[in-house]
């Protein structure tokens, strides 16, 4: 097979679980084939960036890994990006411990994949010199002798390749590709994402709108600004237009006293905000300089001083808090590996049984969810606390009290290896010159208890505080918010909307989030007295839709589904038109399944927005492999959804088909989604995971305005349980699908 050239951002897209298939339906990767040499490249990417050369055995299979390690392909391209990002900001490195490195000359031999395979395959590979600091990958091997790299060196040789070449004639073909896609016209075979200025809005102002708004966000608009509110209301019940209609009304009002206001909505993500923003613009009051809509990271870098004027050279992980805590979650992940591996034996005796069993358990997603939990107590709790190692540091540390939400440690020896850990995080960061997004918010929240800052908000602070998913927010993120506030003499008007079907945790980590320990906190005694707001009536989906979600919820009312506020399904109604039942349809066979799926493309697509929701993620392959073959026709627009990262770069499209994993869609609304990848809940193996998927099934049948259609096949164990009920309730008719 040809040689690779691509980059660290190509690859670690790839090694969030997007199929290589798919790769031609992604809106931020393209993969140019060239006469001697293939180059993969991201939309971020630019020409004079390191390099990563894959030298690719001959007569194989897989396109980015080597065949042996094909089922562990996420797990060897994150280290492939990971040994690359290192190499790029130290040259001459060395690895950490648990990659069981060995050098001979310029090449370096390192483990594959974290934790090991049943091989022990290791990667050969070199740093070149030079300010790019490209990276070859010579082969894998299974050797662990040093001799055999020895061997390796002295005949080892690059193919007649002009590799420079073969990079700038990708390089120009890839930014084209990217170009186009800026520049494509909106025409019929697009897809439109669910922003409030042509899909919840259907593009009223702002006074067509408060005639039509139900009672219940009518009761929060109208609401006095003195005390905090937090409005909840399941999905598709209008909470961001009712931020965004209260905060108009602020400005309003202002306006009509001749008062000045400055009034913040503030997200979790630059893809939720510009969605708000563009919002604010269709309510046709033209610009409103009152209100500003920023990402809180992008908050903490115009307010802190030490990042207005940064000429330290570090850079940040990620462009916002999603992205940020995604990439936070892989450096963890791989420090814990390593740690398991080589130093936690020493460091066991004296821990707490509990705290024993977490690091003990070799389940990805146990070691995933004690990932996160180190990731909450990195940033929300040592962070927060300006703790960092050095002399006393973890004397400091112990000190602290520890509150519920907080991941538990008995013992003085489970903090030492937490802080321990804490150390090594912190020193892997700093050597790659690499800042993460709990680090600036952190040292926000310092500036923000200084005598500068209390003189500076009475200027740069805000009236009234609208903050959207405030669910998402982490403890850390959730103490800054009251400091934004204008007025010190009263407490801060902070309007929180939360989605009870989400949390922080399963929005990155998906069924992992059943293992975690930590949790959200709210620091209600910061906000003063806080009204609750619940909206009862659903604007996204028929009454049809409606009925099955209904039905999912009443038929386990002993499971909870994860909310941490309760709703009153019973009371919740929709304002929609009535729709279709929806259908469940019923293959022989998986392949079966696919080709019915095809078959409801085919016919559903001319409708609007389409997307196809895979409850469980471990059948995604099939399904991505399927959007892969629907877009190569030609006839569709299909973007692949492998992670919410993904979301940001996909066009506002009026038509168009989206494939992804269930959870990745939340925050999306389409007029059609097709749900696939149904598992038995009723023998799945444990009640966290029977929980998790009802809450995805959830999710995914509320993406849908008007037309949902369940898909499931006899090879796989035919109708779930939980669907026979809604057949024999009628919230759901069947038809009979392929046969083959």
């Amino acid at each position: 097979m040809k040689p690779l050239i691509t980059t660290v951002k190509a690859i670690s897209e790839l090694a969030s679980g997007l199929s290589p298939e798919a790769i031609s339906s992604s809106p931020v990767l393209f993969l140019h084939s060239g006469s001697d040499v293939d180059v993969l490249l991201s939309a971020e990417d630019t020409i004079d960036q390191q390099r990563v050369i894959l030298l690719r055995a001959q007569h194989v299979q897989e396109s980015f890994v080597p065949d042996q390690l094909s089922s562990l392909r996420r797990e060897v391209l994150g280290r492939v990006a990971s040994f690359a990002e290192r190499a790029r900001a130290a040259g001459i490195l060395s690895l950490p411990r648990g990659w069981h490195q060995y050098k001979h000359n310029t090449l370096i031999s390192f483990f594959a994949v974290p934790g090991g395979d049943s091989k022990a395959s290791r990667w050969v590979a070199e740093v070149n010199g030079g300010v790019r600091h490209d990276v070859i990958f010579w082969a894998l091997t299974t050797s662990s002798e040093k001799e055999a790299l020895q061997e390796f060196d002295r005949a080892r040789s690059l193919p007649a390749i002009d590799f420079d070449a073969a990079w700038s004639s990708g390089f120009a073909a890839a930014m084209s590709y990217f170009q186009a896609g800026r520049d494509e016209p909106k025409a019929d075979v697009e897809m439109s994402l669910p922003r409030l200025a042509s899909g919840s809005t259907k593009g009223w102002t702002y006074d067509q709108w408060l005639r039509e708004i139900s009672n219940d966000q009518r009761l929060f608009v109208e609401a006095p600004t003195e005390k905090s509110i937090r409005l909840r209301g399941p999905a598709g019940s209008g909470k961001t237009l009712a931020l965004t209609l209260k905060a108009l009304r602020g400005v309003i009002a202002a306006r009509e006293a001749g008062e000045e206001i400055r009034v913040l909505i503030v997200t979790h993500s630059w893809s939720l905000a510009t969605e708000v923003a563009d919002s604010l613009t269709a309510m046709g009051m033209g610009l409103v300089p009152e209100i500003d809509v920023f990402p809180l990271l992008e908050i903490a870098q115009s307010i802190s001083p030490q990042y207005v004027r940064d000429d330290t050279g570090f850079s940040l992980i990620g462009t916002d808090s999603l992205s940020g805590k995604q990439a936070q979650l892989l450096e963890i992940s791989d420090l814990l590996s390593e740690f398991v591996e080589g130093d936690w034996v020493t460091f066991r005796a004296g821990v707490s049984s509990e705290f024993a069993a977490r690091f003990d358990a070799h389940g990805p997603d146990e070691r995933l969810a004690l990932a996160w939990d180190l990731l909450i107590e990195f940033g929300s709790v040592i962070g927060a606390a300006a703790i960092f190692p050095g002399a006393g540091a973890e004397s400091k540390y112990a000190q602290l009290s520890r509150a519920s939400w907080m991941m538990p440690m008995k013992t003085r020896q489970d903090l030492r290896v937490v802080f321990q850990l804490y150390s090594r995080y912190m020193a892997s960061l700093d050597a790659r010159s690499l800042l993460t997004s709990d680090q600036v918010l952190a040292d926000l929240l310092n500036h923000l208890e200084t005598h500068a800052w209390n003189r500076a908000r009475k200027f740069q602070g805000y009236d009234l505080i609208f903050v959207d998913e405030f669910h998402l927010f982490s403890p850390l993120e959730r103490q800054v918010l009251h400091y934004l506030s204008r007025d010190v003499t009263k407490y801060p008007s902070v309007f929180m909307a939360v989605d009870p079907r989400q949390s922080p945790s399963e929005a990155f980590i998906g069924l992992a989030s059943d293992d975690t320990h930590s949790g959200p906190a709210i620091h209600d005694d910061e906000l003063g007295e806080i009204d609750n707001f619940e909206l009862t009536t659903v604007h996204r989906f028929t009454p049809q839709i409606l009925d099955l979600i209904k039905h999912v919820h009443h038929l386990f009312p002993t499971l909870d589904l994860g909310q941490p506020w309760d709703i009153n399904f019973s009371a919740v109604k929709s304002a929609q038109s009535d729709g279709p039942i929806p259908k469940l349809v019923l293959a022989a066979s998986q392949e079966g399944e696919l080709l019915d799926i095809n078959s409801a493309v085919q016919e559903l697509y001319a409708g609007g927005r389409m997307a196809l929701a895979v409850v469980d993620p471990r059948q995604w392959g099939r399904f991505s492999r399927l959007a892969a073959q629907i877009g190569t026709s030609g006839k569709f627009h299909v973007s692949t959804i492998s992670g919410r990262s993904d979301v940001e770069g996909l066009g506002y499209r009026k038509k168009g088909l989206v494939v992804g994993p269930a959870e990745y869609l939340a925050g999306l609304q389409f007029e059609t989604v097709l749900v696939a990848g149904i598992p038995d809940l009723q023998s799945t193996a444990t009640i966290n995971d029977r929980t998790r998927f009802l809450s995805l099934l959830y999710l995914a049948i509320s993406r849908a305005e008007h037309t949902v259609r369940l898909f499931v096949n006899d090879e796989d164990g035919a109708v779930p349980e939980l669907l026979q009920q809604a057949l024999a309730s009628k919230v759901v008719s069947f038809t009979r699908g392929s046969l083959t």
